[in-house]
């Protein structure tokens, strides 16, 4: 049994044997291979890059705008109100709702034959008033004259009595019938001469007093003069009749409002403008001291346009005035003034269709100034406030803040760089930092315009 076990080991041995000649055998084999195998040429790793449409970053100084809507008006209005009642014999052709009237033209008229009269009247009683000056003057003239007889009568009546009394008491010459009568001459005379010189003494107050009945008749007659001009009423200014109730025929009350006159050669709007608009956007400020309201108004450009459907070029205009602001809905409002230089009711080729009363419009205004500003389409903005320019020919996203913006495009300040390009073809589901290419044509336009600004 024990030559049986050693036969079936050396069997198993040689069987090992074999099968580590075996293994060995295919390890040299595969070296052999492997040694002579040759290794293939590697490709070089070129990355195609993304295709875009590009224009390269231009910055620039830009006024923030902003618009507003208001109605407009004229500035000047005028209500003609007769100052004389009476009825109208006369009216101008003109004289209806839109109707046009010169400068001086006579509007209506009122019949005047009660105010003819009147001042005809007030003539007289003038003319009658200087005449009773004239005559108190002649009077006191007079008067005086005769005053200086009788001091000197009355002086020689005196001295006669005196002599008579005296003959007759010391010498008992004469009679004393003689002496009575020239004492009675005396003191007549006397009484005459104290009259005239209080008649004398009054005439100062009594010319005083016909002066001044002189001076009233004068203010009378002025007024009935007045009052027979005012018969005719004329335009105080060439413009637009707003509205009347006048009718030839038809009587008049004195201060009736009789029709109302719009000057439409400088209208105004009033625009409501909120807090951003109106401290951010256009940069209004307080006033130093008691300069005014508010400061920066003479900075702001603005212009009109009325809202129609048609375009129409835009008219100047200038902000007048801060007319209030409203602490409730935070909200300033603003008075412009736009002159029409065509004149009322005339048009001209650059401001057609003509601003009128009432009309809508649109105000267009610029204030505050913002440097270093890139203009972008509207299209090249994306929902997250971001825009993909190319940086050294890979894409970069960059966060930006709108500044303003028009109907196409946006300006925008943000991280630009000078060599930056503005990526305006639309991308979707971009990877930052792909590599970009720009077509042919492109490419040599951005380099031509870098080239013009460097």
């Amino acid at each position: 049994m024990s030559k049986h076990v050693t036969g079936n080991l050396r069997q198993v041995l040689l069987i090992a044997g074999g099968c580590v000649l075996v293994i060995a055998a295919g390890l040299l084999a595969m070296n052999g291979l492997a040694s002579s195998r040759k290794e293939p040429a590697q490709k070089p790793d070129t990355q195609k890059g993304v295709s875009v449409s590009a224009v390269p970053v231009e910055k620039s100084t830009v006024r923030l705008r902003t618009t507003g809507y208001g109605q407009i008006s004229p500035v000047n209005t005028f209500t003609v109100s007769p100052k004389v009642s009476g009825h109208i014999v006369e009216k101008h052709p003109a004289l209806e709702e839109g109707g046009m009237v010169e400068k001086g033209d006579v509007l209506f008229r009122i019949d005047d034959t009660d105010y003819s009269i009147a001042v005809d009247r007030a003539v007289a009683v003038m003319n009658l008033s200087e005449t009773m000056v004239s005559q108190y003057r002649i009077s006191l003239a007079s008067d005086r004259e005769r005053l200086a007889a009788v001091k000197k009568n009355t002086l020689l009546a005196r001295l006669k009595y005196d002599r008579l009394n005296t003959l007759y008491e010391n010498d008992r010459v004469g009679t004393l019938s003689e002496v009575e009568t020239a004492e009675q001459d005396y003191n007549s005379l006397l009484d005459t001469e104290k009259t005239l010189m209080k008649t004398i003494a009054l005439y100062p107050l009594r010319i005083q007093e016909a002066q001044s009945d002189l001076a009233k008749d004068g203010a009378d007659l002025k007024t009935a003069r007045l009052n027979l001009g005012r018969c005719t009423v004329t335009a105080p200014f060439s413009g637009r009749v707003q509205s009347e109730s006048v009718e030839t025929g038809a009587y008049i009350t004195a201060g009736t409002q009789a029709l109302t006159l719009a000057d439409d050669r400088v209208f105004e709007i009033r625009v409501p403008l909120s807090d951003r608009d109106a401290f951010e956007t256009l940069g209004l400020k307080g006033a130093p001291g008691n300069t005014g309201w508010f400061s920066g108004l003479e900075d702001i450009r603005s212009s009109v346009q009325s809202v129609t459907g048609r375009i129409f070029a835009s008219m100047p205009a200038r902000i007048h005035r801060v007319v209030r602001y409203d602490t409730g809905s935070r909200t300033l409002y603003i008075a412009l003034r736009v002159e029409n230089e065509a004149g009322p009711g005339k048009n001209t080729a650059e401001s057609l269709p003509p601003l009128a009363e009432g009309m809508f419009c649109k105000v267009m205004l610029e204030g505050r100034q913002v440097e270093n500003t890139v203009k972008v389409p509207l299209t090249a903005m994306n929902a997250d406030n971001t825009v993909y320019v190319a940086r050294g020919g890979r894409l970069k996203t960059l966060k930006v803040n709108q500044v303003t913006a028009d109907g196409a495009s946006a300006w925008v300040t943000g991280g630009f760089r000078d060599d930056d390009f503005l990526i305006t073809s639309p991308l979707s589901n971009p990877v930052e930092n792909t590599l970009l290419t720009f077509a042919a044509e492109e490419a040599r336009l951005a380099r031509a315009l870098k080239k013009d600004n460097s």
